[in-house]
Order: C-alpha cells, then structure tokens, then sequence
C-alpha cells in the first residue's frame, strides 16, 4: 500500500527544491520512483490513480478530464485554475509598456537525432551579440554540461555544440521575442512563442523537454502547455543555470540537471 504521507512530503520537497508553483504528474511520478515511494509505471498510472482517488492534495486537471495532472505544495492555499483555451499559436500578450526595443531570439540549434530539448526564457544581450546560446561567462550552462559528461569544454562555441550533438542535445528558447531593455528575463513585455509543437513534429526521436529556469517553466505552460505535447514527450523543469540563481550551489545544479540529462 501506497505511503500517501510520505509521498505528499517528497513532492513538497521536490516543489520546495526547484522552486516551481506546480509540477506534472509525469515529472514527479519519476522522482518518486527514485525515492522509493511509488512506481512510476506506464505514463504514471500508479500516481494518477491516488490523483482520481483525491488522495494528493492540491492537485488538478486544468484541462478537465482526460487532461494532464498538475500538483501544487500540500500547504499552498491555491483552489482552482481557469480552463485553458484553445491551444496557442505563436500568442503574445498585450500590456502596455515603455519599452520599444524588440528583441528576437535565436534559432534553434539541433539536428534530425534530438532526444533532449533545453528551452531557455530568451537569450541575454551577449548571447544576441555574439548569436551564440549561453555566451555571458556567468552564466552556468556550460559548466554544468562539461561535468555532466566529463567532457573539456572548448572555448569554440562549434566544438561546444559538438558536445550536445554527440549526446543528442538540442538548445532553443520558449520565446521567439519580447519587448525587453534589459537581460532580465523579470523585464520581458509582449512576449511571442516559438512553435515548439511544430519543432516536436519535426524532430520524431525528441523524448524529453527540458525547462532551464523557473521563467520559461512559466512561459512554457502558459503559452504551450504540457497538454498539448503528445504523452511520449517528458517535461521537466530544470534550476536556472543563470548565476543569478543563487538557491542552488553548481553542484546541486549539475546533480538535478544530470539526473534528467544522463
């Protein structure tokens, strides 16, 4: 029989660590197969179950029935969530704003044998002068894929993208452009997606989808959500790579980031 107690306790730990309002069902079932406290099992059924059952507190299907789970910290005192609307296509929200500077992202950089999507919010000010992912020096990123797969990391960005290559790696963005004077992604006004679920149907072998940072987590529901993703598609929300993330040590980085990326 299922420790409905200690399963509760491990997704507030979980929530409590990376820092996100929610997480799927999918996601958290994973982990608490690592932990020991429920099997994971064919698309999470074990969890969904204790879901339907009411079992797990705070938990929802935005999408109503037949939709994908979501869970929130036993203690949050959210109720409900309104039901989605159609699926998006390439939506920007209006607000009104002093910022006149469009900035636009940078294309993906992938090939026909991607299994692994990072999605970044949308590229800082380096990385656009450079057009090149990730290029402010205090950014993480590269740091933690060198220890992920105990490669060198060269100073050529073509032989740093041979990396991700050779372990099917691909790298985009969740916005394709926004109003923005700064690097901040807290700065962002009108944001526009890129077509991620056109990007899924393109690359047939893309198995995992991952979220670098609690800001594309909240674009990503909010202008692609995980409902619209066929159910073979896992999506996980990674702590930011960005040194201004300050909750996580590199090393805690670079331990959540493997456990999704080997």
């Amino acid at each position: 029989m299922a420790d409905i107690t200690r399963i509760i306790a491990l997704i507030d730990k979980y929530l409590d660590t990376t820092g996100l309002n929610r997480v799927g069902a999918n996601e958290i079932s994973i982990y608490l197969e690592k932990n020991g406290a429920l099997s994971h099992s064919t698309k999470a059924q074990p969890l969904r179950k204790l879901l339907r059952n009411g079992k797990i507190p705070n938990a929802e299907q935005p999408g109503s029935n037949g939709t994908s789970w979501f869970i929130r910290h036993s203690n949050s005192k959210y109720t409900t969530v309104s039901k989605p609307t159609e699926k998006p296509k390439q939506i920007s929200t209006i607000k009104e704003t002093s910022s006149t500077i469009l900035t636009d992202g940078l294309d993906p950089v992938a090939d026909s044998d991607v299994q692994i999507l990072i999605l970044g919010t949308l590229p800082g000010k380096v990385s656009l002068q450079t057009q090149q992912y990730y290029a402010n020096r205090t950014n993480q990123f590269w740091k933690i894929i060198s220890s992920i797969f105990n490669d060198t990391m060269s100073d050529s960005y073509a032989e740093r993208l041979n990396v991700l290559k050779q372990h099917h790696i691909a790298l985009w963005d969740v916005l394709k452009s926004a109003n923005r004077e700064s690097s901040l992604d807290s700065d962002i006004k009108n944001p526009i997606a890129n077509d991620i679920l056109g990007f899924i149907s393109k690359h047939p072998k893309l198995r995992v989808i991952g979220l670098n940072g609690r800001d594309a987590t909240s674009y990503f529901n909010s202008y692609i959500g995980v409902h619209n993703l066929p159910e073979y598609i896992r999506v996980v929300s990674l702590p930011s790579s960005s040194s201004t993330n300050t909750h996580f040590t590199i090393e805690n980085k670079i331990g959540l980031w493997k456990s999704i990326l080997k």
